[in-house]
């Protein structure tokens, strides 16, 4: 055989096996072959361990592309922006409560373990009482206490000397007495205020400290929940006046880039992965994965969900067809097939 018969031979018997495996990729056959092929490597995964199939310094790489040297397309926020929107707009979401997405049990777990940080709910009172806001909010209600005790109570007409007998002329004259006086008080009351403010502040810290029990937070809050856990998103969104979800996702998504770069966040994923082989890295491939609850069944109850019909469509368009022409003739097109085909 000539070497020109040999090649087109060769396209032939190419063509042929092209078609051949065409026909093969029916839903049941590809299904079957993949669960033989499934077969082979769970064998597989039973000889091999973690550190054996890749190692910690590849992991941290993949890691490291994807989540801090990959630019995330602008269509990522965008998307999620435009569905956080929808979302909220849609009448399943207006009509559910908190009740509907958290149970009450759950909420009152949540707030048990929060309670058992009761030094740093003190710390955050006190910063809290320490800040200058608060600390003029007391100062302008013990004022106003004050001028307004000594006002109701007719503290000048009986204290202050002079304006008992002011009374017996008429009440202008009292009036004018004490509007004499008012701006002497104003600073001298200001003035004791402002010696006192931080006593008082002190003073407010331990009355928190010592009859904010536990019993009492959780009472409240769980009064809290209950006064609102039953009425619908839509009702408590109508409050929120003209607030766009969407910014909350471009704030995180914001976040996100930042805090990618940081060392810390080079450190946790550092740190995870290699705890991950300290611990499970001589760990066999089988025994990672029944500790996952993943098995055979698993696996292709998966492949039964997705290939069937993705693998249509890649047929469909000429793409399987394009791939099988494409490694099988690397074979026919050789040297060696040609040669083997011409000696016959």
């Amino acid at each position: 055989m000539t070497k020109d018969e040999a090649r087109q031979l060769a396209e032939r018997l190419l063509e042929q096996h092209v078609q051949h495996e065409l026909e093969y990729f029916s839903r049941s056959r590809v299904l079957e072959d993949l669960g033989r092929d499934l077969d082979l490597l769970l064998e597989a995964a039973d000889a091999v361990t973690l550190r054996q199939l890749v190692g910690p310094e590849t992991i941290k790489a993949i890691i490291s592309r994807h989540t801090a040297e990959r630019e995330i397309p602008a269509i990522v926020p965008e998307m999620a922006a435009e569905f956080t929107n929808y979302l909220v707009s849609q009448p399943f979401h207006q009509q559910a409560t908190p009740a509907d997405i958290i149970s009450r049990d759950r909420i009152e777990g949540f707030v048990d373990e929060l309670l058992l940080l009761k030094e740093q709910r003190e710390e955050l009172i006190d910063r809290l009482l320490e800040q200058p806001v608060y600390k003029d909010l007391v100062a302008k209600l013990t004022f106003d206490a004050i001028v307004r005790y000594v006002y109701e109570e007719n503290l000048f007409s009986r204290r202050v000397p002079g304006v008992s007998s002011a009374l017996k002329f008429s009440s202008r004259m009292l009036n004018k007495a004490v509007s004499g006086l008012d701006e002497v008080w104003e600073k001298s009351i200001k003035s004791y205020i402002a010696r006192n403010v931080e006593k008082f502040v002190k003073e407010s810290a331990d009355f928190l400290s010592e009859h904010l029990t536990d019993d009492e937070l959780k009472t409240s809050i769980m009064d809290a929940w209950d006064s609102f856990s039953g009425k619908s998103l839509d009702t408590l969104q109508s409050g929120l006046g003209e607030v766009e979800w969407s910014e909350f996702v471009v704030m995180g998504y914001d976040f996100w880039l930042s805090f990618r770069q940081t060392e810390y966040f080079r450190h946790c994923y550092g740190t995870v992965v290699d705890r991950l082989f300290e611990q499970y890295g001589d760990y066999r491939l089988s025994t990672l994965l029944q500790e996952f609850n993943i098995d055979r069944d698993t696996v292709m109850t998966e492949l039964e969900a997705i290939l069937p019909d993705a693998l249509e469509a890649l047929h469909a368009s000429g793409v399987v067809e394009a791939m099988l022409r494409r490694r099988l003739e690397r074979f026919y097109t050789s040297d060696a097939a040609l040669e083997l085909l011409r000696k016959g």
